[in-house]
């Protein structure tokens, strides 16, 4: 029985929470009926106090210079029900006397609208202002001629560049409004330019000597400009200054000649640490292979000079830097100088950290006999054998990098093979 009771009141609570979201639902419905509604009556009453029609079915004109209206309209007694009709309303056009007299109006101020930046009319040196149409005189176009449009453009533009003295002129201005027109003449007078840059000036020159060669062409000479925006010139001819670059060349080429030998010892200082460094975990490696033979530091050192000498001078091998300073060593040995010292002077030759550890392990087997010596120089080798690959990896880079330009420039090179003749062939 309580199953039974459990299960009527869970259904009752599901039904309850259905009716719930129904109730939810119905009430946005209403919620956008009600807007509608709403929307509906304010729209119909600005439409009922917004209407086109006055007494006597009039419609009110737009002013001159406002766009034709168009209106949708309902009327009656064409048939028995209302028709609907399209009617166009035109702007009001001004009458002739209308026209004239606004036309008077506007030329009287008209300078106020033209003169731009400039104080007046009778002395423009900057760009004038030519409006198509004036506020207050709706319905008026202008159009615009100037008497001379290479000294003021139908935009207004003003090119004084070229004047050295003061220049009166006419602008041409036609009011129009339907098609009633008159067309009217202003005075202006151009000014010079006062503040021209060395960029204009020289622009001017160069036109007027191009156009002095054109007019001279049957002359034996070519007479220059003396004056130019009213401006006297002065002609002298340009020195060859090859000298200078011919001097600054050789002292430029004094200077690389001096940093050349340090240049020439800094590479070749490289290249000897880099081959000290390749070297250096076959060094050690003979070393090592001789002292668990149970020779001597001393013994070995020789013994690998010796075979590396043999090996040199019949041809088998190249020169190699640390072998070279073992034979100095080896060459120390055998004149009394001791093992320690020989083996430090080595170490500073080198100038490596590799081999001043090396030659530390040695003197610390030396002095106190360490049996861990093999230990610590497998060790080591392995090191050294790991450097060895770094080094010949950062060679390998050095070299693809080195390698980039002359494949870049075989690339260009063999796009232009490719492309010249087809070129040519579609010319």
């Amino acid at each position: 029985m309580k199953n039974i009771f459990r299960r009527m009141l869970h259904r009752l609570n599901r039904k309850k929470g259905n009716m719930a979201e129904d109730l939810s639902f119905s009430r946005k419905q209403i919620f956008c009926i009600a807007a509608g509604t709403v929307l509906a009556v304010f729209s119909a009453i600005m439409a009922g106090e917004t209407t086109v029609l006055d007494e006597g079915n009039t419609i009110v004109r737009g002013g001159p210079g406002d766009a034709d209206a168009f209106y949708e309209l309902r009327v009656g007694g064409i048939s028995d029900s209302m028709e609907d009709i399209s009617v166009k309303v035109s702007r009001r056009e001004y009458s002739e006397d209308e026209a004239l007299m606004l036309f008077d109006s506007l030329m009287e101020g008209l300078a106020v609208y033209i003169v731009g930046k400039n104080e007046d009319l009778g002395g423009i040196d900057t760009d004038l202002v030519l409006p198509a149409t004036v506020d207050g005189y709706e319905g008026i176009r202008l159009s615009w001629a100037p008497e001379d449009p290479s000294l003021i453009s139908e935009e207004g533009k003003v090119n004084n560049l070229y004047l050295t003295e003061p220049e009166t002129t006419t602008l041409g201005v036609t009011l129009k409004t339907g098609d009633i027109k008159r067309d009217y003449v202003i005075p202006v007078t151009v000014l010079p330019r006062e503040n021209i840059t060395a960029e204009e000036l020289l622009k001017i020159l160069d036109e007027e000597i191009e156009a002095a060669d054109e007019e001279q062409k049957l002359s034996g000479t070519l007479t220059l400009p003396d004056m130019i925006a009213g401006r006297k010139l002065e002609y002298l001819e340009k020195k060859d200054q090859s000298w200078t670059v011919i001097f600054f060349s050789g002292l430029a080429a004094a200077v690389l000649l001096g940093l050349k030998p340090r240049q020439e010892k800094l590479k070749s200082e490289k290249l000897r640490e880099t081959a000290l460094l390749l070297d250096y975990s076959e060094m050690a490696s003979k070393l090592m292979v001789y002292m668990g033979a149970g020779l001597t530091v001393r013994n070995a050192w020789i013994r690998i000079t010796d075979d590396y000498r043999h090996s040199v001078e019949s041809g088998k091998q190249m020169a190699r830097p640390v072998y070279d300073e073992m034979l100095v060593t080896a060459g120390d040995f055998s004149k009394g100088v001791s093992e320690t010292k020989a083996l430090a002077e080595f170490a500073a030759r080198c100038r490596l950290k590799c081999y001043l550890k090396l030659v530390s392990l040695l003197e610390q087997n030396r002095r106190i006999g360490d049996a861990r010596l093999e230990a610590a120089m497998a060790l080591e080798i392995q090191e050294a054998f790991e450097q060895r690959k770094n080094v010949a990896r950062r060679l390998g880079e050095e070299a693809g990098t080195r390698l980039v330009l002359p494949l870049v420039i075989s690339l260009m090179t063999v796009m232009i093979i490719a492309a010249v003749p087809a070129m040519l062939t579609l010319a």
